[in-house]
C-alpha cells in the first residue's frame, strides 16, 4: 500500500515538474518573444522618426527650389521687360537720329529755277526751316536726309552754271524735291500763309514752286559712313 502510494506520488511530483517545466519555458519564450517585439517596435519607431525627418527636409528643400525657380522666371520676366524697352528706346534714337527709312503723311514741296531766277541755298534753308517750325518729324532734300549735322551750301557764284549746290556733300542741282513726313494740312497751312515763304519764293524770288500732299513718303535714312554724322569727338559725361 505504502508502495503504490510513493509511486502514485513519485508520478504526482513528474507530471507536476514537467508541467512547471513547460511553463516556464513558455513564459521564457512568450517573454523572448515580447522581448523582440519590443525592439522591432523600438527600431521601427526609430526608422520611422528618420523618416519624418527626412521627409522634412525634403519638402523644404523642395520649397527652397520652388522660391528660386519663382525668383528666377520673374528676373526673366523683368529682363525681357528691360530688353524690350531698351530696344524701343534704341530704335526711337536711330528714328530721330536718322538712321533708318521712314515713311509716312505729309508734303512735298518742288523748288526749280525759271529763266534767269535760280534756286539758291537759302531757299531751301527757309523752306526747311519752315517745315521743321511746322512740327516735320523728318525731312529730305533730294533724297538726302537732313539732320542735325547736314549742310546745304552754295557752291561758286550764284547763277553761274556752274554753280551748285551741295546737301550732306554730295553736288545738286535744280529741281530741288524736299519731302516732309507730319501732318499734312500743318505743314501746308504753314508755308502757304499769306506772307510766308512760298509767296515770298513765287512772288519775290520768281522761283517755280509746287506743294503736293502725300499720303505715303518714304524718306532714306542717312549715309552713316561719318561725311554726315560726326561724332569721333564727342565723349559721353558719366
Amino acid at each position: 500500500m505504502k508502495v503504490s502510494r510513493n509511486i502514485a506520488i513519485t508520478l504526482v511530483c513528474i507530471i507536476l515538474g514537467i508541467m512547471i517545466s513547460w511553463q516556464y519555458k513558455s513564459i521564457n519564450y512568450n517573454q523572448n518573444v515580447s522581448s523582440v517585439q519590443n525592439k522591432r517596435l523600438e527600431e521601427l519607431k526609430t526608422e520611422l522618426i528618420a523618416l519624418q525627418k527626412t521627409n522634412n527636409e525634403l519638402r523644404a528643400r523642395l520649397q527652397e527650389l520652388q522660391e528660386e525657380n519663382k525668383a528666377y522666371e520673374n528676373s526673366r520676366i523683368g529682363d525681357n521687360t528691360l530688353a524690350e524697352n531698351m530696344k524701343k528706346q534704341l530704335e526711337t534714337a536711330r528714328i530721330f537720329a536718322g538712321l533708318v527709312d521712314v515713311k509716312g503723311k505729309g508734303v512735298i514741296v518742288t523748288l526749280d529755277n525759271n529763266g534767269f531766277a535760280s534756286v539758291a541755298d537759302s531757299d531751301i534753308l527757309d523752306v526747311v526751316n519752315e517745315l521743321r517750325a511746322a512740327g516735320a518729324q523728318a525731312i529730305s532734300v533730294n533724297e538726302e536726309r537732313i539732320v542735325a549735322t547736314s549742310e546745304i551750301r552754295q557752291v561758286g557764284n550764284f547763277g553761274d552754271d556752274s554753280s551748285y549746290i551741295t546737301i550732306n556733300g554730295v553736288k545738286h542741282k535744280a529741281p530741288f524735291v524736299i519731302k516732309a513726313i507730319s501732318d499734312p494740312n500743318d505743314l501746308d497751312r504753314a508755308l502757304t500763309m499769306t506772307g510766308g515763304v512760298i509767296d515770298k519764293l513765287r512772288d519775290t524770288y520768281q522761283i517755280k514752286v509746287s506743294i503736293k500732299k502725300s499720303d505715303e513718303i518714304i524718306i532714306p535714312k542717312v549715309r552713316d559712313d561719318g561725311s554726315v554724322l560726326k561724332y569721333n569727338l564727342l565723349t559721353p559725361v558719366n
